[in-house]
C-alpha cells in the first residue's frame, strides 16, 4: 500500500519533532520558512502539516505550497483562523484544526503544567513546597496544574464558579473558593495561576494581592489578567503562552503527530 506523503512547514522546535514523529507513518518532506520545497520531493503530498499558530507569521505562499498537494489534499494546522480555513477550502482542499481535538488538549495539559512549574520556580525566590498556590479555573489545564503543584508539596486552592466543579476540586484534595470570593483571600497566596479565558484578575482583585505575589496567566490572548494594572501596582504578572513547545517540545510534538494520525485514521487513511 502507498505510504502517506506529508509536507511539513517549519515552525518552532516542537514542529521539528512533529515532522520527525510522522516519519514512522509515511514519507515526510519539509518546507523551510522561506517557502522553498525540497528539490528531492518526487511525489505530491497527501497532507500539508502547518505548525501551531502562535502569532508568528510565516512567509508561505498558499498557492505555491498547495501546488505540491494532491487534488483534494488535506491541510492540517493548529489554531487555524476561519479565514485560513476558508482560503484552503476555496482552493479545493480540506482544512482541519488539530488544536481543537480533545485528545490533544488533554495531552497538552501535562507539559503546560510542567512549564508553569518551571516558570514559577524561575521567578520566585522560595520553594514550591509549602507555598500557597491559587489556581483559577479547573478545566484540563487547571486540573493538571493543581495536581502537579500539590504533588510538589504546595498548598493548592482552586477557584471556580460552578458548584460541581468546586466539588470535583475538593474531592481531588484541594481547597476551594468561589471565583466571586477570591478578593477576600487574595492576599494569602504566593502565586496565582490563571487558566480562565476571561479577565478575572481585575485591578480590584489585584489591589488585594501581596506585592510579592507572582501571577502566571496561561489563558490565550489577551489573557485573564489586567496586565497594565498589575504593572502599576508593582505586581509581577507573566503571560505564559505556548508552554508545551518551551517546556517539552519533543513530547508536545509527538502529541501533535499522534493527533494527526488519529485524524487520518478517522478519514479512512488506514495505511498510517
Amino acid at each position: 500500500m502507498k505510504s502517506t506523503v506529508f509536507l511539513c512547514v517549519e515552525g518552532d522546535t516542537r514542529q521539528a519533532y512533529v515532522c520527525e514523529s510522522l516519519r514512522a507513518f509515511g514519507n515526510v518532506y519539509i518546507i523551510g520558512k522561506d517557502g522553498a520545497v525540497p528539490e528531492n520531493m518526487p511525489e505530491k503530498a497527501d497532507v500539508l502539516v502547518l505548525p501551531m499558530m502562535t502569532g508568528e507569521e510565516y512567509d508561505i505562499d498558499p498557492a505555491m505550497v498547495t501546488s505540491h498537494l494532491i487534488s483534494g489534499g488535506l491541510v492540517l494546522g493548529g489554531r487555524l483562523s476561519h479565514g485560513q480555513k476558508k482560503l484552503f477550502s476555496d482552493m479545493g482542499f480540506s482544512a482541519e484544526d488539530y488544536f481543537l481535538r480533545e485528545s490533544l488538549a488533554l495531552k497538552n495539559a501535562v507539559p503546560t503544567a510542567e512549564g508553569t512549574l518551571m516558570t514559577v520556580m524561575a521567578n520566585t525566590t522560595g520553594t514550591v513546597y509549602q507555598s500557597r498556590i491559587l489556581v483559577l479555573g479547573y478545566g484540563r489545564t487547571g486540573k493538571s496544574c493543581a495536581r502537579l503543584f500539590s504533588a510538589a508539596g504546595a498548598d493548592c486552592t482552586v477557584a471556580a464558579r460552578r458548584p460541581e466543579i468546586l466539588a470535583q476540586a475538593w474531592s481531588d484534595g484541594h481547597h476551594t473558593v468561589h471565583l466571586s470570593d477570591i478578593a477576600n483571600s487574595a492576599d494569602s497566596f504566593d502565586t496565582i495561576i490563571n487558566t480562565v479565558p476571561a479577565v478575572v484578575l481585575t485591578e480590584e482583585i489585584l489591589s488585594c494581592v501581596q506585592k510579592n505575589c507572582l501571577i502566571v496567566d496561561l489563558a490565550s490572548m489577551p489573557g485573564g489578567t489586567d496586565f497594565f494594572a498589575a504593572e502599576r501596582l508593582g505586581i509581577k504578572a507573566i503571560h505564559a503562552l505556548a508552554l508545551p513547545a518551551k517546556a517539552a517540545p519533543a513530547a508536545s510534538g509527538r502529541y501533535i503527530a499522534e493527533t494527526i494520525i488519529e485524524m487520518l485514521e478517522e478519514r479512512g487513511m488506514t495505511n498510517c
